[in-house]
């Protein structure tokens, strides 16, 4: 079978080993036949940049776009066959040093730093990305509807296509071999996120030593990479008894938190996706979301949601949770466990190949034209399950 071929902007790889890193990768790994070319800022090459090559080339990149910005010069390079290719571009941040065309393709994890721009350290250089995407009209694609619909609600519906292709349930995470936190002991409440002031952690801390839950013996562990407000969350957290913060933990050590906790918790103020708490569902722990938006589509309302503006609607939560009914408790983790099979990796993959084969005109066997400006899922039935 013949393959489009794209350029597949990387860059992301440079600085971020994130959810969204991991998604990304996954695209890359399963379809190698679409792009033939990687472009990692300058660099063009098959493997991927490590160590500290990755390091010095990413503090490069983000020197050379605030220095540059959305100026059209010296715009990165678009490999062989440039003119031919279309670009596969997977955070709307690298737009910016790239040429970007009409026929491309944008991967939108979320817009909160232009929607919500005091989560992350103020004005970014993603209003002046995404007013290029504006301008241009790629074709966009979505980890979520509530991403979309956001995305249309402040630039409307003029591109290419709009697509959303739902993030998925981690294989690894769920099976493999297990190891023990040191100095951690169930039973405890788990928040697995990046350290960053739209995780809510602050809240979550407060809602925790309100609770009481300490002098009842469950404890409270957070980990996750450093990113905006770390430091000041790492404070908070040392002056609160019976809570532990772990940062950054392998993948061993993240599935026996997972088996070993008693809830989980992360009413997040703004995602692009939720996917840990569904994660934490499939290994039986009943997760703490926000209501609305990308965490309750993602679980499908397979959880206890809050007012995650609220303290003490967190806390009642944490307690609520922690002295749940075993028949209560199994009714929402089969809802979740149901929600888990729809959110599989195969179904991830083929949904990023109908893009790429469609956004080339290789694929328009049920009636989606690739040049229609069309907003729409290719998970209709979230929204039944």
């Amino acid at each position: 079978m013949r393959h489009p071929q794209y350029l597949l902007d990387f860059s992301l790889a440079l600085i971020n080993r994130t959810g969204a890193y991991i998604i990304c990768h996954d695209i890359l790994r399963e379809m190698p036949e679409f792009f033939p070319e990687v472009r990692y800022w300058r660099l063009l090459r098959k493997e991927m940049p490590t160590g500290l090559v990755r390091r010095i080339a990413g503090r490069m990149m983000l020197h050379e776009m605030m220095l540059l910005r959305d100026r059209a010069i010296l715009s990165w390079p678009d490999g062989q066959n440039a003119p031919k290719r279309r670009r596969v571009i997977l955070d709307p941040l690298y737009v910016l040093r790239s040429h970007l065309d009409v026929e491309d393709i944008v991967l939108c994890h979320d817009i909160g730093p232009v929607s919500h721009p005091e989560l992350f350290g103020g004005r970014t250089l993603y209003q002046e990305a995404y007013e290029k995407i504006r301008r241009v009209g790629p074709g966009m694609v979505f980890v979520s509807d509530a991403t979309q619909q956001a995305f249309r609600e402040r630039y409307g519906k003029q591109f290419r296509f709009l697509q959303t292709v739902a993030q998925y349930v981690r294989p690894g995470v769920l099976t493999g071999s297990t190891e023990p936190v040191p100095g951690v002991e169930p039973p405890f409440l788990l928040t697995v996120g990046a350290l960053e002031t739209r995780k809510n952690h602050f809240r979550v801390l407060d809602a925790y030593e309100q609770s009481g839950l300490h002098t009842r013996g469950i404890s409270y562990v957070f980990c996750g990479s450093r990113h905006h407000g770390a430091e000041a969350i790492l404070h908070k957290a040392s002056r609160i008894p019976g809570v532990t913060a772990l940062g950054y933990v392998p993948e061993p050590q993240l599935r026996w938190l997972y088996q070993n906790g008693c809830g989980f918790v992360l009413p997040s103020l703004l995602e692009g996706f939720g996917l840990p708490p569904i994660e934490a569902a499939q290994s039986g722990l009943v997760p703490i979301i926000s209501k609305g938006g990308a965490q309750e589509e993602a679980i499908g309302g397979a959880a206890v949601m809050v007012d995650p503006y609220s303290v003490e609607s967190i806390r009642d939560a944490m307690l609520r949770v922690v002295d749940m009914p075993q028949g209560e408790r199994q009714v929402l983790l089969r809802r979740a466990a149901h929600r888990g099979s729809v959110l599989s990796y195969d179904r991830f993959i083929a949904g990023w190949r109908r893009v790429l084969l469609r956004n080339s005109g290789f694929d328009n066997t049920d009636g989606w034209a690739a040049s229609d400006p069309e907003e729409t899922s290719l998970l209709p039935e979230l929204s039944q399950t």
